[in-house]
């Protein structure tokens, strides 16, 4: 998902406000307004179709300073400001989900590995270094001295203490425990020893209580729970009220002892949701942790006004220096802004008042390049950056919907859209066609292969008949869901609803905020919805447990509710392979079983541009756009 759990909310450029608008046309229009939609915004609609050798040169060509980390000769400091199209949905890293929050987040929080700024290989981070025992199930963290907590109100004495063991011990644990509704859960269950035991506990101890108190069965309590016997609850509530493989041996030593052999959890550690957290500041703020965060990481948090914007400013503490020896950050203070509309952000940005735009709006796209992407006269002052990303963008469709139970129903929409068309004309650059991967293609050591969801109309209307729909008679209207983040994604969405309406399938938009759009998936209560999916970290498993059947809310991410027992059976096989090359077979193997029942409307995987100021240095772009602002600085002589 979102480095970190992160579901992308898309982005665009002028906020919409319409809801439920439906696409009421004759099928005899449907041709035209395909024509218009892949055609508008642009010169011609041949003029911009690109072959995927001329996308290939342009690309080379273009100045791309992505993959660079400078070290400043002289004074640094100042402020950096970018904007974010989304409200944060929390900055505490139990909750850290989505994009926006970790965008912020990432400054805030440090864990015990961290991600390489360029190629996101894994680097020691509060832990200087670690043991992986030969049976691959302990891991042994040897953490560094001199990391504080950022001074706050929290402590005793306001000044932020020294990072210990127990630290991480909390941390973790509260990721796990039932009462939190993290829904990072899935990073430590089933594979971390004792914490389905711990989970279990804390559930049976409150339903017990709330029975006793004559309060009645919990119902926000998973169904096992709510349906047990007091003697069953009794046997549960007597499990440890700790993660047993969670351990101190003391303030310098972390210990992870794992269930079963994993080797993708080493990446796990650079996720938000195992970002270290003080106990005080926890207690101290209670239910208003989630904007008032306390971390270890290179800037700590001052104010969040909803709706407007959040700072930062330097943790004068911060353990880290160059490799010169200069102390680490470099940048005095971050500025986050609020603007909905990507238009106004293009215009702040090109005043002066932000630092970089990502993503580059499509109504803003022309404006800034030329046929030959070059950038045009009023542009060549910026940096432009891109990278292909790990970053997949789907319909979602619940599998456990009556509807959307029948795979043929799942697998003719896939073949009703032409994502060739789209990503030629639209998205051009910036998009790759994804026919069926669950993977992204550009994951490294990773055997990719094309899927198989080709555009052939006659094909989905062949499923949608021996589904029982001929020509999509019977089938009812859907609602598409999409979250407010602009004109792009309003665009696609509105291809994604003619493609439909060409086998007969009607379509309407309804556009909620992000937020509500992310819940009420996650509770399933969204049966069509828009979404997108970036990696965490450089492993497939990482994709593929957006489809596995144990990840389903609120304990994971499989938000569509697939399950196949082929998929887990392979998937689960393949966590325990030390050998990469024969792990990633294996996963290769599972994501073709999920590949063939379509779980989702594959759609594309994301090459990403951004346009930054002439004067920022040390911001390289990342697969992953993991965000590492500590290493950022401001060359005044630019």
């Amino acid at each position: 998902g979102s480095p970190r759990c992160r579901f992308h909310p898309g982005a665009g450029s002028i906020p919409i406000r319409k809801e439920n608008r439906m696409l009421r046309l004759p099928l005899f229009f449907i041709p035209l307004l395909l024509a218009l939609l892949v055609g508008c915004g642009s010169r011609t609609e041949e003029s911009n179709k690109l072959t995927k050798e001329q996308v290939e040169t342009r690309l080379a060509a273009l100045s791309c300073a992505a993959d660079e980390i400078t070290l400043p000769d002289g004074p640094t400091g100042g402020t950096f400001r970018f904007n974010s199209l989304e409200t944060p949905n929390s900055l505490d890293p139990a909750w850290i989900r989505d994009t926006a929050s970790s965008d912020i987040g990432t400054s805030i929080h440090e864990g015990l590995i961290e991600f390489d700024p360029v190629d996101m290989s894994v680097k020691p981070c509060i832990a200087e270094s670690w043991e992986i025992s030969e049976d691959g199930l302990t891991y042994t963290f040897k953490l560094r001295a001199g990391v504080f907590f950022q001074d706050n109100p929290c402590f005793p004495d306001g000044q932020g203490r020294e990072v210990v063991a127990s630290d991480f011990k909390y941390s973790f644990e509260r990721v796990c425990d039932p009462r939190v509704a993290s829904p990072g859960a899935w990073m430590f269950l089933d594979f971390v020893e004792g914490s389905n035991a711990y989970r279990d506990g804390v559930s049976a101890r409150r339903e017990l209580e709330r029975r006793a108190s004559g309060e009645g069965r919990d119902p926000n309590s998973e169904d096992r729970f709510r349906a047990a016997e007091d003697a069953q609850l009794q046997e549960w509530a007597a499990s440890p009220d700790e993660v047993v493989g969670f351990a101190c041996p003391d303030d310098r030593t972390f210990v992870v002892k794992l269930a079963i052999p994993f080797s993708p959890f080493i990446f796990r550690l650079g996720h938000s949701f195992s970002w270290v957290v003080p106990k005080e500041a926890v207690e101290f703020y209670g239910d208003n942790f989630f904007k008032n965060p306390v971390g270890a990481g290179p800037f700590k948090f001052v104010e969040w006004i909803p709706g407007q914007k959040v700072v930062l400013e330097k943790h004068p503490k911060y353990w880290m220096k160059d490799a010169n020896g200069h102390q680490l950050p470099y940048l005095d203070r971050i500025e986050v802004s609020r603007i909905e509309d990507t238009n106004s952000e293009h215009y702040e940005l090109l005043n002066g008042h932000l630092d970089f735009q990502f993503p580059i709006p499509i109504d803003q796209w022309d404006s800034i390049f030329d046929a030959d992407l070059n950038l045009k006269a009023d542009y060549k002052r910026f940096q432009v950056q891109w990278v292909n990303t790990w970053r997949i963008e789907y319909i979602g469709m619940l599998n456990t919907d009556p509807l959307f139970k029948d795979v043929r129903v799942r697998q003719a929409f896939n073949y009703a859209i032409d994502r060739e068309e789209i990503g030629s004309t639209i998205l051009r650059y910036r998009a790759i066609p994804n026919r069926g991967q669950v993977v992204p293609g550009s994951m490294p050591d990773y055997p990719s292969e094309d899927g198989p969801f080709k555009y052939d109309p006659a094909k989905a209307r062949e499923l949608l008949a021996e589904a029982g729909y001929p020509n999509g008679q019977g089938f009812p209207e859907l609602t598409l869901q999409l979250n407010s983040a602009g004109r792009d994604n309003e665009k696609i969405a509105e291809i994604i609803q003619a493609y439909l309406a060409v086998i007969g399938v009607k379509v309407q938009l309804k556009v909620v905020d992000w937020r509500v759009h992310l819940d009420t998936v996650r509770e399933g209560k969204v049966r069509f919805y828009r979404l997108g999916w970036i990696n965490d970290y450089p492993s497939p498993e990482n994709s593929l447990m957006l489809v596995w059947g144990k990840n389903i809310p609120p304990m994971g991410e499989n938000y569509a509710r697939y399950q196949n027992e082929k998929f887990d059976e392979l998937f689960e096989k393949a966590l325990s392979i030390t050998d990469i090359q024969e792990q990633n077979k294996v996963f290769r193997e599972a994501e073709e079983v999920a590949v063939q029942e379509a779980p989702w409307l594959f759609l594309y995987t994301m090459r990403r541009f951004r346009l930054v100021a002439p004067e920022v240095r040390g911001f390289p772009f990342n697969a992953g756009d993991r965000r590492f602002l500590k290493y950022t600085w401001l060359d005044k002589s630019s």
